[in-house]
């Protein structure tokens, strides 16, 4: 195997509409579908280096952990996925425009780096992050 094309964690985000998740993490995010179906059970995007799975339920497990699954499928969580983003400005601008909801607003963290905070669709939080080389004032 490749260790250049290897990933230590993906993760999987479950959504209940396959075509909604790729269209919002696509086309408001800026993710690029790697499957080659949008409507699938299962779907592989990246932005940059990050690397997220989208799944719909389906009876790909045990049949404990798919109900489990379908059980928890839209529950809160106070878990955030970090996705580093170069185009940080941008990308607050474009979720901003499309009305995103912003859970923690663009700005300096002491622990030296520029992020926000936004709810997905369904409610996940995803914090996307740039470290600049100096702080900004």
């Amino acid at each position: 195997m490749d260790e250049t094309a290897t990933w230590a964690v993906i993760p999987s985000i479950r959504v209940p509409d396959m075509e909604a998740a790729v269209a919002f993490y696509c086309d408001v995010l800026g993710f690029v579908l790697d499957s080659s179906e949008p409507t699938g059970d299962n779907s592989s995007l990246h932005r940059g280096s990050a690397r997220i799975m989208l799944e719909v339920p389906s009876d790909h497990f045990s049949a404990a952990y798919n109900q489990a699954i379908r059980e928890r499928i839209l529950s809160l969580s106070a878990t955030a996925l970090y996705i580093e983003a170069p185009d940080l400005e941008d990308l607050h601008r474009r979720v901003q425009a499309a009305g995103v909801t912003v859970v923690d607003p663009l700005a300096w963290r002491p622990w030296n780096q520029d992020e926000f905070t936004i709810e997905d669709h369904v409610g996940n939080w995803l914090t996307f992050w740039n470290a600049p080389l100096k702080r900004r004032g």
